[in-house]
């Protein structure tokens, strides 16, 4: 049995598995502020789900800047207990088995790729837009391999020193501050067409870099469908001069178990 699990600054989320495709019904629980509270409660909801089956590995994903073995946290914006911790060595040692980490982003990606949006095509890129802006590239059906990891929401959108980074246009975050108000607040379809406009160049820019054959889009700006995804086509559609087509692009699928899906696909890769 592995486990799957995706731990966010609020929530964790845990499943597990006997299966190559599928986990059992996650568990939602609080994340502890604390880092060795959050193990600690990691483990113990592990033990309750497992219910005397034997764990034998799993993998899960973390919303921060992992070190290239991806041991440790480096940074975590959202758990800052967590940064500068060897997550691998205290979750492993608290179930007992080998567990693999990696960005949350990221398994969203490989979870998109194989089991949601991204199926039947080889080269996808996965891009999230929440609190803050994020993506990965899957080849494959594996996801590429970073130094530290994808920071594409900090690419600068100008040229100058008060040039803006993508995600202070793009994400919940930068939302608030440049609006004034929580996104759920707005409804002027203005207000979201010039955000699908910042969100196109962003992704246009990301699109040159990775050349992708299929982009999924997710988070919680498209599956609320706040952001106008015909805008953002029309927008890349008139600045795409580089490329002789764009690629497909989608939805995600899978909802808020893209991470888990994408857990899961880590856990069982040889």
């Amino acid at each position: 049995m592995i486990i799957v699990a995706d731990i966010g600054g609020s929530r964790m989320r845990i499943a597990v598995s006997d299966a190559p495709d599928s986990f059992e019904e996650p568990v939602i629980v609080e994340t502890p502020a604390s880092f060795d509270e959050a193990v600690a409660t990691f483990a113990d909801t592990v033990r309750d789900l497992a219910q005397g089956r034997p764990v034998t590995g799993g993998a899960v994903g973390v919303p921060g800047l992992l070190s290239p073995d991806r041991q440790t946290l480096l940074r975590a914006p959202n758990l800052p207990d967590w940064a500068g911790r060897n997550v691998v060595d205290a979750f492993s040692q608290a179930v007992g088995a080998p567990i693999r980490f990696e960005n949350d982003v990221a398994l969203g990606a490989l979870g998109e790729a194989r089991y949601g949006a991204g199926v039947g095509a080889s080269i996808v890129a996965y891009l999230a837009s929440g609190t803050g802006v994020n993506g990965a590239r899957v080849t494959d059906g594996r996801l590429d391999r970073p130094t530290y990891g994808f920071e594409i929401g900090f690419q600068l959108l100008g040229t100058d020193a008060s040039a803006p980074e993508w995600t202070s246009l793009v994400s919940g975050t930068g939302f608030t501050k440049r609006y004034g108000t929580s996104p759920r607040e707005v409804t002027d379809p203005a207000v979201w067409n010039e955000v699908a406009d910042y969100f196109a160049y962003g992704l246009y820019n990301t699109i040159l870099h990775w050349s992708p054959e299929r982009v999924v889009l997710g988070g919680t700006f498209f599956t609320s469908g706040d952001v106008p995804l015909e805008r953002v086509r029309a927008t890349l559609r008139a600045i795409a001069h580089a490329l002789p087509e764009l690629p497909d692009i989608k939805l995600a699928k899978l909802g808020d178990r893209s991470g888990l899906y994408g857990a899961l696909a880590l856990a069982t890769a040889s």
